[in-house]
């Protein structure tokens, strides 16, 4: 009996540093999930926003601050008393606008495409302004091969945000793990320079103005 002094001291701290692995990484995935969930919501009022207005990047970025703001809405103090509610909203909406202003933020237009401005621009506007525009009225009478004037006027998002990783060890192991895989630079920047993990949403809606050309104002034109 004298030998097994001490067995399950030895054996507790064996197994501590696994479980407090096990559930620092089960909290660090819930804050993933839950920040992943917001994201989808912001994406999607993003595109909603950028496509009633002309699929212009600042409605688009003000679409997606009011969406993800959420995820910043944390509990401040001020004079040793809670913020009201307004003002917990609009700290919190200046965080997301810091956040985008910052580079935390890759905001993407899959579609319409260059190709596509470059085939269905209408004419008229084109000679009168010099701004390419996608006509957005009458498309049931507006005939395209294969509908791809249709196809046109659908707004596709693809946004990439940098969160930031906030529990001990667990995030050093994830952002190592997902660097080692990952190919896209604004990623690996995300990831080794600002230790933080990048998620990704995307969200489509049909346009309900016309999409007007903007060169270099999304990440990929």
């Amino acid at each position: 009996m004298k030998r097994q002094t001490g067995q399950s001291m030895t054996e507790f701290l064996v197994v501590m540093p696994v479980m407090l692995l096990l559930i620092f990484g089960a909290i660090q995935f819930v804050f993933i999930y839950q920040a992943k969930t917001t994201l989808n919501y912001a994406t999607f009022e993003a595109t909603r926003a950028g496509s009633l207005e002309n699929a212009s990047r600042q409605a688009i970025e003000n679409g997606f601050t009011r969406g993800i703001t959420p995820l910043f809405a944390r509990t401040t103090m001020i004079n040793n008393k809670e913020d009201t509610l307004a003002e917990k909203v609009l700290s919190a909406r200046d965080f997301a606008r810091s956040e985008v202003e910052n580079g935390f933020v890759k905001i993407e237009r899959i579609n319409p495409t260059s190709s596509a401005f470059n085939s269905f621009y209408d004419a008229d506007v084109f000679a009168a302004t010099g701004v390419k525009q996608i006509p957005n009225d009458n498309l049931s009478f507006r005939r395209s091969a294969n509908g791809a004037l249709q196809d046109a006027n659908l707004l596709k998002l693809r946004v990439t945000y940098c969160m930031k990783l906030i529990v001990p060890m667990v995030d050093k192991i994830i952002t190592s793990a997902v660097l080692s895989v990952t190919k896209d630079s604004f990623e690996k920047n995300c990831l080794d320079a600002e230790g933080r993990l990048p998620i990704v949403s995307q969200a489509t809606i049909r346009m309900q103005s016309p999409a007007i050309e903007c060169k270099g104002c999304f990440y990929n034109n």
